[in-house]
């Protein structure tokens, strides 16, 4: 006995391992490839447990098909655990035998309708002892009728009740503590990139960032492409005047009024200091031009509040260029900045397109 169910804690671990594996990849797969795997593997999993057996006595055995389905029921939802469980349901019928019917529903339909009744109740945190009960509470179901249906089924229970209630007890303990580890590095890597990618005071993407995604977004040059530098005017008397946190707030603030125009074709980045830069693309030069001169209008209308009393007003000068077939992005970005000096040499507060 001990041998099988250490084949079924295998199979559940070897299909926890290849799931970890597919969602490594979850950002370059569809949402219905990774739901669609998903159901392969818990299914795949499920079928191949009917093969490795526990046997009971010499006429029953049973095995740890319900842990994969209320697992995936209690974590899920029934979008993934009930075509899972037709799945394996199905190849359990056509197998067929005299134990098929009541392996079907009370091994599989049963713990799995039981899961996703508290599936809603999923993320509550600490909540260990409510989940111990639920896999406790499939167990029962699961085992509970072969008082009835197996002859001397009462003594085959009362014999064996505690070690496959343990068994499947601690397999789902060690499955669940492996699916929230996994989930912890997950949300870990998924913070740390943030953190590569992100300006920590504006929050905007950082100059790396920003030239990783201008790379995906130019791969074509068919439709237009344009680059934006915008730099707040006489940002350092500001520094100077109400001091350097003063100075860290308006450039939140400034960055807040630009993220509000971001969409699919326009991205807002920080280039460093007072600057910004700016992606626009599938667009044409006077539409490019109209959104720039929308953003300074906005920033110029804008006012930011010093110890709640005082009124302060600024203005910023915009640099345009255009990704020509020749040209590349730090040549782009390059007539861009030189297009801001010259908005700043033409007396600051305006947009200065390529001619």
């Amino acid at each position: 006995m001990i041998q099988s169910i250490l084949s079924n804690l295998a199979i559940i671990l070897l299909m926890h391992l290849t799931m970890t594996v597919v969602m490594d990849f979850e950002k370059s797969l569809k949402p219905i490839y990774i739901k669609i795997i998903t159901v392969l593997l818990n299914s795949g999993s499920v079928i191949a447990m009917f093969y490795l057996p526990i046997y009971l006595n010499d006429n029953f055995f049973v095995d740890m098909r319900l842990i994969p389905l209320t697992f995936l029921a209690f974590i899920q939802g029934w979008k993934v655990a009930i075509p899972s469980l037709l799945i394996a349901s199905t190849w359990r019928f056509f197998m067929g035998g005299n134990g098929m019917v009541p392996g079907i529903i009370f091994g599989m339909v049963l713990p799995t309708l039981i899961a996703l009744a508290f599936h809603p109740r999923s993320k509550l945190q600490r909540h260990y002892i409510e989940k111990i009960f639920v896999i406790f509470l499939c167990w029962f179901v699961c085992d509970f009728p072969i008082i009835f249906i197996v002859p001397n089924g009462l003594e085959i229970f009362q014999e064996t009740a505690f070690v496959r209630a343990s068994s499947i007890v601690v397999t789902a303990i060690i499955l669940y503590t492996y699916i929230m580890q996994d989930r912890q590095r997950r949300v870990l890597n998924r913070h740390l990139e943030k953190m590569a990618d992100e300006d920590p005071l504006t929050k905007l993407v950082n100059k790396r960032k920003f030239y990783e995604l201008l790379e995906e977004k130019t791969s074509t040059l068919k439709p237009k492409h344009f680059i934006a530098m915008i730099d707040i005017d006489h940002f350092k008397k500001v520094n100077d005047t109400y001091g350097h946190l003063f100075g860290d707030k308006i450039l939140v603030e400034v960055a807040d009024i630009l993220k509000k125009y971001e969409c699919k074709n326009l991205i807002v980045g920080r280039f460093g200091g007072e600057e910004f830069i700016i992606y626009i693309g599938e667009s044409n030069l006077n539409t490019a031009r109209n959104i720039l001169e929308e953003m300074r209008k906005d920033i110029k209308n804008t006012t930011f509040t010093f110890k709640d009393d005082v009124a302060v007003n600024i203005t910023v000068s915009i640099g345009l260029s255009e990704l020509e077939a020749n040209d590349n992005l730090i040549q782009t970005i390059y007539y861009a900045d030189q297009n801001l000096y010259k908005a700043k040499r033409s007396g600051r507060d305006c947009l200065v397109c390529p001619s």
